[in-house]
């Protein structure tokens, strides 16, 4: 088993930037290449941050050349949540300078995400689900979408869409 104090500071400096906040990311095992700017996390992988929990088979922090994230890819039974979201899929990435989530399915796991914020869940599903944390943007490859339509009615679902009125 390869762990360092200097990659775990690093991995720490690096998701407080991708978080905002602290995060606690265990796995069984940690690998840091300073030269090329690439923290592996490798088996059981968890990454604890008070907004939000990840977990996955293993991950890899891309750095650039001052220590910042650039990019986190979680790849391998990808599960996250928080307090009235989950998704679920083979890989995920983060992609900073964008402010963008992929979440894609592969490996007979569809791209999952479900909001558990409403009476009724709402459940995304699709081949790739693109969703940008800054915004309520999201686009889904070849979509799968429950949502309850109960009360909507025509009109109701034209206001909802925003469309003739």
């Amino acid at each position: 088993m390869t762990k360092s104090l200097t990659s775990l500071l690093f991995v720490s400096a690096a998701l407080v930037a991708f978080a905002g906040s602290e995060a606690r990311i265990t796995s069984a095992t940690t690998y840091y290449d300073r030269k090329e700017g690439i923290v592996f996390f490798d088996k059981n992988v968890c990454v604890d941050d008070e907004q939000y929990q990840l977990h996955a088979d293993k991950a890899y922090v891309f750095l650039d050349g001052t220590n910042d994230v650039k990019r986190i890819v979680a790849i391998g039974n990808v599960a996250m949540t928080n307090d009235t979201k989950r998704a679920y899929g083979a890989k995920v990435s983060y992609y900073k300078e964008d402010g963008m989530v992929v979440l894609y399915a592969g490996d007979g796991i569809m791209a999952e995400v479900r909001d558990e914020s409403k009476e009724q869940d709402q459940v995304l599903r699709g081949k790739k689900i693109k969703f940008w944390i800054d915004s309520e943007q999201v686009e889904v490859t070849e979509a799968d979408i429950s949502a309850p339509t109960g009360g909507f009615g025509k009109d109701g679902l034209k206001k909802a869409l925003n469309v003739g009125n």
